[in-house]
């Protein structure tokens, strides 16, 4: 079933589209794909249009992939030439003939040509894969029946495999982010070949669910996945502070060390008061960060926990705030000379985009589709009147024509290879000046603590109406291990306990956000809490007797059981007889970590991949008393923003963050 040359046309575009938007789409286990045969990628789907981008543009051996789409788009006959000639398959999915059903699938792989699917059935926001349907399983075992029946073969016998595969993004809807690909090892269909042929329907069901549950299993060990919103946004922060960004991790090892640090916000030691308000305080931390629109690898290249007077002040002296903006705006100065006219040409891309993906915000799912969508027809229609007017310029000859197109092609290029210095150093200026503004600034601009309650939590995206989760699965994923009875993250925030305050934080819509000066002092005493914290944390599971939560496949490669077997996890937890809970429906039992790595191993390991462990240590020291977020009114009545007493209130509006006993 050969494809046309729109096929090519159209992985050309969008492989052009993801190389403007990310900084780097990183492959690993190309070597996983057979060169030849027929073949069903199974991949994961959380990005929308970007995930089958992603897929055909770094597919091995630059493979065309055939992809399902439903019937009714080809009842007109030049959209159906199109359609086919671009590999896309037709699917009624009205018939109840399987043979039917994946007819044009057959014959794509009776040619030896490659079938790209995404099993989950919808792309969805979730901290762990919630879902694998059946889909995938029936049309492989279902082809092989089609064979087994007589079907032409025109591939020469070769044997169909499954090979499934995992997207990471780095950060997925942030422009010159990253993406990483990873391609497990084909999953054979030879021992269940035999159970599907048979006559009885309970093993060919049987057949199916295996394969699925082999597809899930894999898919799994190739992503990030997390019992919770809790565990994934404190793993997320803490990997930011101990690599200053997501550019610090190695792509190659981005997921596992992602996965490491999930793990270890998975352990049961929630009966930890320290364990939690370690947690409380990184996505308090991470909470900020949006709200005022940086990010922590912004913060970490301004000197400014050197010019703090003492670990127990995390707010800079002034003065000291004004170097980094003088710094910064040096480097950007210095730069612009040479980025200055792809700047200008490229300025109506970066506002759209920018003005697009805020509209779209609402729905994470469509962000990095509708920036990519809005930016590529952009570049063309920019790209395209330059190349008009540089032509016209050259009296509309063919030489001038030539002269044109190499023109803007360098100039695209020049622009793309100067693109990411240049962002990061506008962001970082950007970052110097809020900083300026927030700590010059009187503290009256500071918001009281009632109003900061909103800015604290995060709240997890609106459901996805084509997901069908039982209720224990929706109240596991945004189970928080302050109130695991009543389960919501606005529960995890530093002043959630604060009395009157609302049981659930509401939904702030971006024109609500507060000017970032109103936050800066907040986010700075926030950032210096979850250092102090997760030094603290460091300390205390680095050392062999400690045991840390790890996923069954982080589990067999960092811990292996000499008998082959996953030794059994915590006996008894550390601080306690806690338990690893599991929920009903799904696959949510196998995503809960099922093994143990020691705690030293993990730092370790960590150290070994580039965290700057030993940073956070000495910008952490005294760790074990860790700021607490402790405020004075101007009365003097101390109140305790994670207390659970509901009887503190605030009496003033006017509040001066203090550490506790310097007053």
């Amino acid at each position: 079933m050969p494809v046309g040359p729109s096929h090519y046309f159209i992985r050309k575009v969008a492989s052009m589209a993801l190389t403007g938007f990310f900084r780097e789409v990183h492959v690993i286990g190309e070597e996983n794909v057979p060169k030849e045969g027929p073949v069903i990628v199974c991949c994961t789907h959380h990005n929308m249009m970007i995930d089958p981008a992603v897929l055909s543009s770094t597919v091995a051996y630059g493979r065309p992939l055939h992809y399902w789409a439903k019937a009714s788009l080809f009842k007109n006959p030049i959209a159906r030439k199109i359609l086919l000639a671009s590999g896309v398959i037709p699917v009624d999915r009205g018939s109840h003939d399987n043979q039917k059903l994946f007819a044009g699938t057959f014959e794509a792989l009776a040619h030896g040509d490659a079938v790209a699917l995404f099993p989950e059935g919808t792309s969805y926001t979730l901290p762990r894969i919630v879902q694998v349907k059946d889909g995938a399983s029936w049309s492989a075992l279902e082809y092989l029946k089609w064979i087994h029946q007589g079907g032409k073969n025109t591939n020469k016998g070769q044997e169909l495999v499954v090979v499934p595969a995992g997207i990471t993004y780095t950060d997925k809807s942030k422009y010159r982010s990253s993406a990483v690909i990873e391609y497990g090892p084909p999953i054979h269909l030879t021992d269940l070949k035999q159970n599907f042929l048979s006559d009885s329907e309970a093993e060919t069901r049987a057949a199916v669910k295996s394969l699925t549950h082999a597809i899930e299993k894999a898919m799994i060990e190739l992503t990030v996945n997390a019992p919770n919103w809790e565990a994934l946004l404190a793993a997320r922060t803490a990997r930011d502070l101990l690599f200053e960004s997501w550019r610090g991790v190695p792509l190659d090892s981005f997921k596992d060390v992602y996965q490491t640090l999930v793990d270890a916000f998975s352990t049961p030691w929630d009966s930890d008061p320290e364990f939690v308000s370690l947690k409380r305080s990184l996505i308090t931390y991470h909470s900020l960060l949006k709200s005022t629109h940086l990010t922590n690898g912004e913060l970490s290249h301004l000197p400014l926990s050197k010019s703090r007077k003492s670990s127990s002040e995390p707010v800079p002296p002034r003065l000291s705030t004004i170097l980094p903006l003088l710094r910064e705006s040096i480097a950007v100065l210095i730069r612009l000379p040479l980025f200055l006219v792809p700047l200008m040409i490229n300025v109506p891309i970066y506002w759209m985009t920018r003005w697009v993906g805020e509209k779209a915000a609402v729905d994470e799912e469509s962000v990095a589709q509708s920036k990519i969508v809005v930016g590529l027809v952009l570049f063309l229609v920019i790209h395209s009147f330059w190349f008009w007017v540089i032509w016209i310029f050259l009296a509309i000859t063919p030489i001038g024509a030539l002269i044109a197109a190499v023109s803007v092609w360098a100039l695209a290029t020049y622009h793309r290879r100067l693109i990411d210095d240049n962002y990061i150093r506008a962001k970082r200026l950007l970052s110097a000046y809020r900083v300026l503004v927030g700590v010059w600034g009187p503290q009256r601009w500071d918001l009281s603590l009632s109003t900061l309650t909103q800015y604290t939590t995060t709240q997890p995206p609106p459901e996805n109406p084509f997901l069908k989760l039982p209720d224990s699965v929706k109240k596991a994923l945004v189970r928080s291990s302050s109130s695991p009875i009543a389960p919501t993250l606005s529960t995890t925030g530093a002043a959630a306990a604060v009395s009157d305050a609302p049981t659930s934080a509401p939904k702030i819509k971006r024109s609500q956000r507060p000017p970032s000066r109103k936050l800066i002092r907040h986010l700075l005493r926030a950032r210096a809490d979850a250092i102090r914290r997760l030094a603290a944390f460091i300390r205390k599971i680095d050392d062999p007797s400690v045991r840390v939560c790890a996923s069954g496949f982080m589990a067999k490669t960092f811990n292996p059981d000499p008998n082959g077997a996953l030794q059994s996890l915590f006996d008894q937890a550390p601080g306690g007889t806690n338990a690893i809970q599991t929920v009903s429906g799904g696959v949510e039992a196998e995503l809960n970590p099922t093994g143990w790595r020691s705690g030293k191993e993990v730092i370790a390991y960590l150290r070994g991949k580039g965290a700057h462990v030993g940073r956070i240590l000495r910008e952490g020291e005294g760790g074990e008393q860790a700021f607490q977020w402790d405020a004075v009114s101007s009365e003097g009545e101390l109140s305790s923003p994670g207390s659970p007493d509901d009887q503190i209130r605030i009496k003033q509006e006017e509040v001066e963050w203090v550490v506790p006993g310097s007053k």
